[in-house]
């Protein structure tokens, strides 16, 4: 939130609200999800699939130790964060590809 300095004629103009940051506020997600349009990949969504079983589904570690789920398509491509946070229920995009399995370690075979 940035609140712009106040003179005698002029209120103070507060730009934590979607018009102040390019549509970008709060809601943003719910908007884009509403509009069958991925938050963090801008593609269309695939029918049936969340991002919690996708290959691009990333964990980013902040230098706070905060950790947060990212899309892969969208990481590093000039964003100061990495684009919106996401959950595994959020529903894919069409560039889903799913996550290979990892291999489950049962007591019937040896590790080496």
């Amino acid at each position: 939130m940035t609140i712009s300095p106040t003179t005698a004629n002029a209120p103070t103009q507060r730009t934590d609200s979607a018009d102040g940051r390019a549509g970008r506020g709060r809601g943003f997600i719910r908007q884009a999800l509403d509009a069958g349009i991925h938050p963090a990949s801008r593609r269309p969504l695939a029918a049936g699939q969340h991002c919690g079983g996708c290959a691009h589904l990333q964990v980013k570690e902040l230098a706070d130790a905060s950790r947060h789920l990212k899309c892969g398509l969208v990481i590093g491509t000039g964003r100061r964060n990495g684009g919106p946070d996401l959950h595994k229920e959020t529903p894919a995009c069409v560039a889903f590809e799913a996550a290979p399995e990892a291999p489950a370690n049962d007591s019937t075979r040896e590790l080496s």
